[in-house]
């Protein structure tokens, strides 16, 4: 299992050296998309090849083309990884920390047939479909990236034909398809986790305010499917606009605020009508908590994030959604510290990979970089780390029939990277723990249920330290 090369003592000291090396390796690159030439216009050099960059970039596809070389092996062949990211443009910073990421776990393979080409896409779909004819140029056994959703289906229609498989670091699952895989954190599977973790609990009547848009409508739909598998029923859905300033209103219908505060006055009326010292005063009771009855729902879903969560969580209280009758459900957006400080959100649950996992990880890149990077630049040190896993295993898989040489599956003619390698029953262990793929293009991840709490996340329900078996498994 590759995640344990973070905490393996032998290649201690090949890290600390290798750190000083990365310092200058990424600025570099990142200099060279800047000035001069546009990006468009240029070839990336695959990281770990020793020749001078003073070549243009067909002489650099003529040349670095995988062609088999003489007394060597297909296990033995080099393996060029174009590595697709936004490293210019608004989504830069987060591109060049996947970078960073991915280069790190190129390190720890300590593999020289493994050339990291890096590739701009800057975050346009036209620019990345270049890129993708690019590396198909420069023979790319396997694409890692890109970052957005556009970006991933535009590089993927690309590189189809030639069957090398793109491994994107979206979580939009209308991009999956078979052998243009996504690593993300799917949001559809954090819903269906904590909403049956929620079931399990013995909650069975359900709320839901999501965003208006694409993602709201994959919560929706996701929401839907989790509870119509159960005998659980949903009471009330309402979505949002993403304006904090548009928040009250549909709050105020999910919780059907003046319906019940209307019902709650009709009914102090009635008690005042019976003219009796009792009933007054439990219409007195009635009044001063504005309402009497609960909401329909047990537990309410928001599947919000950031600087828009924090503005939501405190308008639940105040149309009385109370958070100590009403269990808050979110999705792995909630793994944000700025959140614990949220009072109607202690004791909320939501799904999200084991927050102890990265930790190592985090603290390294920070050591090496001076900074904590973005949650998702697990994604390409996993994915990089996956790629040399592959590159370094026995190439037979499983299939229907037997034992299998995986040539024709895909793999853009590198069999190392035929596309059954990817759908392991057994999985991968990553900085994120146990994930695997799908055939569908999809990612399954073993994800822990994170409960809120001041002093940090705790974790409630353990993520599955196994997946259940399917179709082909890898022979290690």
């Amino acid at each position: 299992m590759f995640a344990s090369i973070l905490n393996n003592k032998s290649h201690k000291n090949r890290t600390r050296a290798c750190s000083l090396v990365l310092v200058f390796l990424v600025p570099l690159f990142v200099a060279a998309c800047g000035g001069g030439p546009s990006p468009v216009d240029r070839a990336a050099r695959p990281i770990g090849d020793d020749r001078p960059q003073t070549q243009h970039s067909s002489d650099v596809a003529e040349q670095e083309a995988a062609v088999p070389v003489a007394g060597k092996t297909a296990d033995q062949q080099p393996v060029i990884i174009a590595l697709m990211l936004p490293l210019s443009g608004p989504e830069g910073d987060t591109g060049k920390a996947l970078l960073r990421a991915a280069t790190i776990a190129l390190f720890d393979a300590y593999d020289p047939r493994l050339k990291l080409m890096p590739m701009d896409t800057q975050a346009d779909p036209a620019v990345a479909e270049l890129r993708a004819r690019q590396a198909i140029e420069a023979g790319a056994s396997i694409v890692l990236g890109p970052l957005l959703a556009t970006n991933v289906e535009a590089v993927g229609d690309i590189l189809a034909p030639t069957g090398i498989p793109v491994v994107g670091f979206s979580n939009d699952s209308s991009v999956a398809k078979p052998g243009r895989f996504i690593m993300g954190f799917l949001p559809e599977a954090e819903v269906k986790r904590v909403v049956d973790h929620a079931l399990e609990q013995g909650l069975g009547n359900f709320g839901a305010l999501v965003p208006q848009g694409r993602y709201g409508n994959r919560i929706r739909t996701s929401f839907g499917d989790a509870v119509a598998d159960s005998r659980a029923v949903i009471s009330a859905i309402e979505s949002y606009p993403p304006d904090a300033d548009a928040l009250f209103e549909p709050v105020k219908r999910l919780a059907r605020y003046d319906e019940r505060r209307s019902d709650a006055r009709r009914e102090v009326r009635f008690l005042r009508s019976l003219g009796d010292d009792v009933t007054d005063e439990i219409a007195v009771a009635v009044e001063d908590a504005e309402v009497m009855e609960g909401v329909d729902f047990d537990a309410v879903l928001v599947p919000e994030g950031g600087a828009l969560m924090r503005a939501l969580a405190p308008l639940l209280p105040f149309y009385e959604i109370d958070p100590n009758r009403v269990k808050l459900l979110g999705t792995g957006l909630w793994n944000d510290d700025g959140l614990l400080g949220e009072p109607p959100l202690q004791g909320a649950w939501f799904a999200a990979p084991d927050p102890t996992s990265p930790t190592a990880f985090m603290a390294r890149y920070q050591q090496t970089y001076g900074n904590v990077p973005p949650r998702l630049a697990t994604l390409a040190y996993d994915a990089m780390a996956l790629v040399a896993r592959m590159a370094r295993e026995p190439v037979v898989v499983d299939g229907p029939d037997g034992p299998d040489v995986s040539d024709g599956f895909g793999g853009g003619g590198d069999s190392r990277f035929a596309l059954p390698r990817f759908m392991s029953s057994e999985g991968f262990v990553g900085v994120d723990g146990l994930f695997r793929f799908l055939e569908d293009g999809t990612v399954e991840r073993a994800l822990a249920v994170l409960e809120v709490r001041r002093s940090g996340f705790k974790v409630v329900d353990p993520a599955p330290a196994s997946f259940p078996a399917f179709g082909y498994a890898l022979k290690n």
